[in-house]
């Protein structure tokens, strides 16, 4: 099986699904989920896959946010599950594969709970900017994007303390991750707990 042309196949049909959503997503894009596959891609770096093993998590990868193109956030892994099932079905991709597949997108669901190595690198890749300078401009997109599917402006106060209860009780799931990435999450769960208490004085 020739696993990077259908890893080519997929970013093509991924990368023309996202560039023609109606919907528009701040955070959950094409751009997000190119981050996620060189995130996946990284991470598996520090393992020793196979081949059909990097094609699982590189695919899953691609698809594991498809779901925002046809729904509501919630559910929208299951319907990612349902579009690669779609794809992968004309593709002659093997059936242990696609399933394998199809539980790396599953385990991206919140709270996280990964079964296995494969599950837990591609759960690391969609949250790495947990633990990166990155995360503070990225949670932004995520509250605008969440403004406008919401229809409402939501209080900078309530938003950060959302943010810093995930930082709180998310865990990196891979030793890699566990190790990289750990002390600068605490720094951004700091700064977002300085703003809370900032936001807090400032309508005293």
């Amino acid at each position: 099986m020739n696993y990077q042309s259908l890893l080519n196949q997929i970013e093509a049909f991924v990368s023309a699904q996202l560039s023609a959503c109606g919907e528009p997503l701040a955070y959950h894009n094409l751009n997000h989920t190119r981050n996620v596959v060189e995130n996946a891609a990284r991470i598996a770096d520090c393992y020793e896959l196979s081949n059909s093993e990097r094609f699982v998590i590189i695919a899953a990868s691609w698809f594991h946010d498809l779901g925002y193109i046809n729904g509501e956030v919630a559910g929208h892994e299951q319907r990612g599950v349902l579009l690669f099932g779609g794809f992968a079905n004309g593709l002659f991709i093997e059936g242990d594969i696609i399933a394998r597949v199809m539980g790396c997108i599953l385990a991206t669901t919140l709270p996280q709970k990964p079964t296995n190595l494969l599950e837990s690198i591609v759960c690391d890749a969609d949250l790495y900017h947990f633990g990166t300078i990155e995360f503070a401009e990225k949670d932004l997109l995520m509250l605008e994007e969440t403004s406008h599917r919401l229809k409402t402006n939501i209080p900078a106060a309530n938003w950060l303390s959302g943010s810093a209860k995930l930082l709180r009780s998310h865990q990196f799931c891979t030793p890699y991750c566990q190790d990289k990435l750990a002390a600068q999450k605490q720094e951004n769960l700091r700064q977002l707990e300085a703003r809370i208490q900032a936001a807090s004085k400032a309508v005293q």
